[in-house]
């Protein structure tokens, strides 16, 4: 059967058997191919299957077509799976269950899954928990790679689910609807002899043995809602896949780094041909580097900032002893600080304050714009407020302002105004 798909360019193939993987059980349907042969062992159309689910006992396969025209109701089709994009997908199932079983050993029994996603490009593993610590995400990862370089026999069997469902061995899914044929995917042990380390029920697609996964990184470990965590890794593939772009994301945040503090070291060499083992170290001492790298910036930032502000602090008194004695005996003090930007001038404010016991209006010129900032004691503020001051100039350098009674600033972009706000200030002043 041939349905219309939910856009306009899919259609929905209805099989009544395929070798495609329905998606299920946290994983993805397959995709692949599906051909139209002809009468005369031609082809006559050609789609390409994007999803994969199960309806009952039919299987729907969600394609686009290439070319040709989709098949007619009835007409047999032959189809293919994409077996690289099925390979990712074995590996991340498989490694979910190993997974599955190092959490127990390593953070609880209790450790209960709560959910998971196995696709081609990564998986995802909900279980019960509270937040791992580093050094157990260090070891989970850890022991997997090493059940992973065991090349431990892979298998399943079908079985009766009354022979299985009082065996506590077996991880079972309490609610979960099971027929009464139910599979066992086992790690380790022998073939049909159901003892394996690793023992769940499940339906999916898996390798033969733990040396086809790959070598496997976890890659996040977080909270999704309150007591359970989410583990997100990859491996085989997947794992090199990440690798790279992992490398591309340290390349950009020491480039960044760079910019602040451009004499840093450079970041150890990263190769796209090395193996995926070899790429992972790779990425393990360029992480390494880079938090040292990180740390050394953020230090100089902190002693350049402190240099700065000491020096700013110096320029800043030398110039309110300047301000102070061009203006002595005068009850308010109104001046222009060359070159001054808003920080230069608070800080030439605060300078002034003990210098001055009346109001104090300050005004400079910096890339282009104009700074302005008015001090009040608080014993003034009943005939002078600093934010109406302000509010009132800010407007004559093309700019605007405000503050407290006390302190207020402001600024504008017309510098050739001024020497009228410095005037309008002494009239406000008076």
């Amino acid at each position: 059967t041939v349905l219309p798909g939910t856009k306009t360019e899919e259609l929905n193939v209805v099989l009544d058997q395929t070798p495609f993987y329905a998606e299920m059980g946290g994983q993805v349907g397959d995709r692949g191919l599906l051909h139209v042969p002809g009468h005369d062992r031609t082809e006559v159309g050609q789609l390409r299957v994007i999803d994969t689910q199960k309806r009952g006992d039919a299987f729907v396969h969600r394609a686009r077509l290439l070319e040709g025209r989709a098949p007619e109701p009835g007409e047999a089709v032959r189809v293919a799976v994409d077996v690289d994009r099925r390979r990712s997908i074995q590996a991340h199932h498989t490694v979910t269950h190993l997974l599955h079983w190092v959490l127990h050993e390593i953070v609880s029994r209790d450790a209960a899954q709560k959910g998971s996603y196995v696709g081609p490009d990564k998986l995802t593993f909900d279980f019960s928990s509270a937040a791992l610590t580093k050094q157990q995400v260090h070891d989970v990862e850890k022991l997997v790679n090493e059940r992973i370089a065991e090349n431990a026999p892979v298998s399943w069997i079908e079985t009766p689910y009354a022979e299985v469902k009082k065996r506590k061995d077996i991880i079972q899914f309490f609610g979960e609807k099971y027929g009464d044929t139910v599979r066992v995917l086992q790690i380790g042990g022998g073939p049909r002899e159901l003892n394996g380390y690793s023992m769940e029920l499940c339906g999916g697609t898996h390798v033969r043995s733990t040396s086809e996964i790959g070598p496997f990184r976890i890659v996040k470990e977080e909270a999704i809602a309150a007591g359970i965590r989410r583990i997100e890794a990859v491996a085989g593939d997947a794992a090199r896949a990440w690798a790279e772009m992992e490398a591309a994301r340290q390349q950009e945040k020491v480039e960044i780094l760079a910019r602040k503090k451009p004499d840093i070291a450079a970041l150890p060499d990263f190769s796209k041909k090395a193996e995926t083992d070899e790429m992972l170290q790779r990425i393990d001492a360029r992480a390494a580097h880079l938090e040292k790298l990180e740390t050394e910036v953020h230090d100089w930032e902190k002693r350049t900032a402190k240099a700065a502000e000491a020096d700013l602090q110096s320029r800043a008194a030398a110039i309110a002893n300047g301000v102070a004695a061009s203006q002595a005996g005068s009850d308010s003090c109104v001046s222009e600080i060359p070159n001054a930007d808003g920080k230069l001038l608070g800080a030439v404010a605060d300078a002034l304050k003990t210098k001055f016991n009346g109001p104090i209006f300050l005004a400079g010129v910096a890339n282009g714009r104009v700074s302005l900032i008015v001090a009040v004691p608080k014993d003034l503020t009943l005939k002078f407020q600093a934010n109406k001051i302000i509010q009132e100039i800010a407007p004559i350098v093309g700019g605007k302002g405000g503050g407290r009674p006390e302190s207020a600033q402001g600024g504008g972009t017309d510098t050739n105004e001024i020497g009228k706000a410095l005037a309008k200030a002494k009239e406000l002043l008076r």
